[in-house]
């Protein structure tokens, strides 16, 4: 079957600005999914906390937001415990150790994106369950098995289509096919309708499962055997090391001060790097004088997007960071205040101009794995958690575990496969995020969180591939920088640039075609997405409790209690 990327794609291009939803209350919750928010609000109200509410919404995604809710892929969580300092967890998806580069070669030496990207080849080892059993065992209060069972519950009576569920189930039907248990739960003879249900019995006796045994169940049980057996009969590489000897990575942060607030995010692999060093080269007086949303304040944002995707093809990668010469330089003050004068503020620099001034030669990196969900939640103490997942693709690989009811990922296409070559979506190989048995794909994922003194002033992400650091670092630069209600920065349509194509892409309908004939005249080459970009969910510090919001992109729903 043809494996173009429009196969994988859903356009939106009659999705224009709408009302973003927001709630406010002694504690809040922003996530895609309306039902989701609902059952972590349930979960505080009844006397959990955000570790427990995290624990909930992270399983029910599975339910409710199947093409990136999940417990068959992996992200990164930054979480707070009232008290003490912010901490990271890896549960980023890891490549089986069996798995050899060749396998996923074509003869002219191009990656297969049969094999990379769909079906049982492209699977890694997940990290969802474990990461999240985790946070709950050790930081929550509440029965974990109880909380899964009210999942499983909602599995089984079943779970609302939303209009943009459907919109990407129609699309990518003929890709959910070939897996007969992705066909049984997510692929109608007729097309899907908002408001219809999804019924997922078999998802439901896994959450069961998982309630009795625990995360055990699903790296060394009766999961761990579902999913090998059916892999193992239709062409996959995992094996029962992978998951049995998956660890999850706690890490620390790697952090900024800004304004007089600490912001604070996940190091590579994750692309939390990227969004920090946008704001270390805007966290300047020249910067700050520029009036916010005028065409030069947005031409000097987009130059510090390139400057960024220039750099991450240095280090962004599961590699040794400590002698990495550009990753080590990245925070440093000084570093941000001699990429900031290399801006030009009569002209866009095009990519490979702006390398050269740079002096670190050009990478070429280009998109990845961009189906990721974010959700945020803060409790009435002052816990805190912002977790980024994702299973590469909508809808991962497209394979679902045979009885088991849930996807599995497809993240073996967010590696590099040869250095200066493209994959099958047009991203350039990079040194650092070339394939390894037992390595962790590069991600651009970066949920983060911000701080004053021990206070968590706000926690927020998003998904997108490489629109995530773009977007974080835009909304990051217009609320700390320039003092803008986050209201009325993710309210607004969205650009980005990553270096390489040297063009600036925009949201289709864009509110402000003032702005993007003025950059056309700065020399940008200014094109239409056709998609919309990213879709932000963060839970910030206000006068009287905190104030959720959840962008209008994916339907997201904010909920306070």
């Amino acid at each position: 079957m043809s494996t173009k990327y429009s196969d994988f794609r859903v356009a939106t291009s009659s999705v224009g600005p709408r009302n973003l939803s927001v709630a406010q209350g002694k504690g809040a919750v922003a996530s895609v999914s309306k039902d989701a928010s609902a059952l972590a609000i349930a979960v505080l109200e009844d006397g959990g906390n955000a570790f427990d509410a995290a624990f909930a919404m992270a399983f029910s995604l599975a339910v409710f937001h199947p093409q990136a809710g999940n417990i068959g892929g992996g992200g990164y969580l930054v979480y707070k415990e009232k008290g003490n300092a912010p901490r990271v967890y890896n549960y980023r998806e890891q490549a089986p150790r069996g798995a050899k580069r060749e396998d996923y070669l074509q003869a002219d030496g191009n990656p297969d994106p049969d094999r990379t990207a769909f079906g049982p080849a492209s699977v890694c080892a997940p990290g969802t369950v474990k990461a999240f059993f985790m946070l709950q065992q050790r930081h929550g209060r509440l029965k974990a098995s109880d909380l899964l069972l009210a999942i499983a519950r909602q599995a089984r009576e079943g779970a609302v289509v939303t209009q943009y569920e459907c919109e990407c189930l129609n699309r990518l039907a003929p890709k959910l096919a070939v897996s007969p248990e992705s066909k049984r739960n997510y692929v109608k003879a007729e097309p899907w309708k908002a408001g219809e249900l999804i019924y997922n019995p078999n998802l439901a006796q896994t959450l069961e499962t998982l309630a009795r045994e625990g995360a055990d169940a699903f790296y060394r049980g009766r999961i761990a055997e579902q999913i090998l057996e059916d892999l193992s009969r239709n062409g996959g590489l995992l094996a029962w090391e992978d998951l049995a000897g998956y660890e999850v990575r706690e890490q620390a942060p790697i952090s900024l001060e800004v304004g007089g607030r600490q912001v604070w995010t996940v190091p590579p692999e994750g692309g939390g790097a990227m969004v920090l060093e946008i704001l270390n080269i805007l966290d300047q007086p020249g910067f700050r004088a520029l009036p916010w949303g005028s065409p030069a304040y947005h031409h000097h944002v987009v130059q510090a997007w390139k400057m960024a995707f220039l750099h991450r093809g240095d280090y962004l990668g599961d590699i040794p960071l400590a002698d990495n010469a550009v990753y080590r330089g990245l925070l440093e003050r000084e570093s941000g205040h001699r990429l900031f004068s290399l801006i030009n503020p009569r002209r866009d620099t095009p990519s490979g101009e702006l390398a050269a001034l740079m002096g670190d030669g050009t990478s070429q990196e280009g998109p990845n794995g961009k189906n990721t969900t974010h959700f945020a939640v803060v409790d009435a103490e002052g816990n805190a958690v912002s977790n980024s997942y994702t299973m590469n693709l909508r809808y991962g690989s497209k394979w679902s575990v045979e009885g088991a009811g849930f996807l599995l990922n497809g993240s073996i296409d967010s590696f590099s496969f040869a250095e200066g070559k493209e994959n099958y979506f047009g991203v350039v190989g990079s040194r650092p995020n070339l394939f390894a048995p037992g390595k962790r794909p590069a991600s651009n994922m970066a949920p983060l969180m911000v701080t004053v003194g021990d206070a968590v002033e706000s926690v927020l992400g998003t998904p997108g591939g490489p629109t995530i650091p773009t977007t974080m670092g835009e909304v990051l630069a217009a609320t700390l920088l320039h003092g803008v209600d986050p209201r009325e920065v993710l309210g607004l349509s969205r650009m980005h640039h990553q270096a390489w194509p040297d063009k600036l892409s925009h949201e289709p309908n864009f509110d402000r075609p003032d702005l993007l004939k003025a950059l056309e005249d700065l020399g940008y080459t200014v094109k239409d997405k056709n998609e919309l970009i990213s879709d932000v969910h963060g839970v910030y510090l206000a006068s009287d409790g905190y104030l959720a919001i959840s962008d209008y992109r994916r339907e997201g729903v904010a909920l306070a209690y």
